[in-house]
């Protein structure tokens, strides 16, 4: 089986069917998606309908949780903050109860599928360093966990008592090693490279690899702009940071 996996689309159309069309000639068998599906671009509603219809799994991001009034916005920074308050407004009924239902950790074979991290979930943690992973490693009930949440993509190891950052494109599956796998972001990506992230675990080839894919990032911002969302959040998308 082929897993699409895919996080933090950040109410990105543009950058949603790119990914979509490319998982599809690709012949992925399912797709998952971590969350954050709104926050941040200007098509909540049409993100959602389209995880709704293409995703066989989606997870609860924080950005989610919050359109939804269950976060404390005083955590967000100031564009983060207006493009909730943005999106809040702007939400149907129908994408509002979709996202209502969605659940915060999924553990489905060898896997564990979370927006942030395995422990806790709810607590949006940040894996971005060798601690913060050897803490999550200690947690993880399974082989491989995937996640999304710091919009970078990238690979942690944990092998006996050793623990490394993976920087390779593709990965075979060591059965001797644990792996947190952040697949990066399809609507934002934060890792100095604008196109958008997501990867592909193969369960019979025991492979994991990385797809970066070109959308159209004007349309984007041209939009972002009719709706007088924040000028930074705009800018960011050329350059992927």
């Amino acid at each position: 089986m082929r897993i699409a996996i895919i996080s933090d689309i950040h109410s990105n159309l543009f950058a949603l069917r790119a990914v979509l069309a490319d998982i599809y000639h690709r012949h992925a068998d399912k797709i998952i998606c971590l969350g954050d599906v709104v926050g941040y671009g200007p098509s909540p509603n049409e993100c959602v309908e389209l995880i709704k219809e293409r995703a066989d799994i989606c997870l609860m991001g924080n950005h989610d949780w919050a359109v939804l009034g269950n976060e404390d916005l005083a955590y967000f920074n100031t564009f983060a903050r207006e493009a909730v308050l943005w999106t809040q407004v702007r939400m149907s009924p129908e994408a509002e109860e979709y996202l209502r239902a969605l659940p915060f950790i999924v553990i489905e074979n060898d896997c564990t599928y979370v927006h942030s991290a395995p422990f806790e979930p709810q607590a949006w943690t940040y894996v971005l360093n060798r601690n913060d992973a050897v803490f999550q490693f200690s947690a993880l009930q399974t082989q491989l966990c995937f996640v999304g949440h710091t919009h970078a993509a990238g690979i942690f190891r944990q092998k006996n008592e050793s623990y490394e950052f993976l920087i390779e494109n593709q990965i075979y599956i060591d059965d001797q090693s644990k792996y947190i796998i952040n697949v990066g972001s399809v609507g934002q990506p934060r890792d100095y490279d604008a196109r958008a992230s997501y990867g592909i675990y193969d369960r019979e080839m025991k492979s994991f690899a990385f797809h970066r894919i070109p959308y159209d990032i004007e349309s984007t911002q041209y939009q972002m702009q009719e709706e007088r969302l924040p000028a930074y959040l705009v800018d960011r998308l050329s350059y992927g940071r």
